[in-house]
């Protein structure tokens, strides 16, 4: 199986009065994101399923992800929130299709990387806002199991269309 980790797109500042959870992408964000979708899409990629955090900003952004390449509606993972279990977010995508991909944040998607890498969570793979590590997992996805098949930036995404 393929495993598309994409870390949302530019967000909303925090402020006192608006909780974290409810925080949107911004219109540059947005935008950004469309256009990476674009190179996405260039590599003639399909997904059999979207797993997002329950995060405003991450729901958004696998919205983008699904109006730009072919699939089902995204579902809500609320392991790919922040603080979520990685290892529950590697069996939650077992056997939900060969072409899979996981919207979600930071620092926790970079963890999750490494888990399936390496076997272990750190933050030695940071992802930028609306960045795409494509991951391939030859067996059930279990920690250091994966290899790594492609990683871009947005703007490297944005130059493929």
């Amino acid at each position: 199986m393929k495993l598309y980790v994409v870390r949302h797109g530019i967000a909303e500042d925090g402020a006192p009065d608006l909780p974290d959870e409810e925080r949107r992408l911004t219109e540059e964000g947005r935008d950004e994101l469309r256009r990476s979708v674009e190179g996405l899409a260039a590599f003639g990629l399909r997904l059999d399923a979207v797993l997002t955090s329950p995060l405003v900003r991450a729901r958004e952004t696998a919205a983008l992800l699904r109006k730009g390449i072919p699939g089902p509606p995204p579902a809500v993972l609320p392991d790919l929130a922040p603080g979520g279990d990685l290892g529950r977010v590697l069996r939650a995508v077992e056997g939900v299709g060969e072409r899979v991909a996981v919207v979600g944040h930071e620092p926790g998607l970079g963890c999750l990387v490494s888990l399936a890498l390496f076997g272990q969570e750190t933050d030695a793979t940071p992802l930028r806002k609306g960045g795409v590590v494509c991951l391939r997992f030859d067996a059930p996805p279990r920690p250091g199991r994966a290899a790594l098949v492609w990683a871009l930036t947005p703007r490297q995404l944005r130059h493929l269309r």
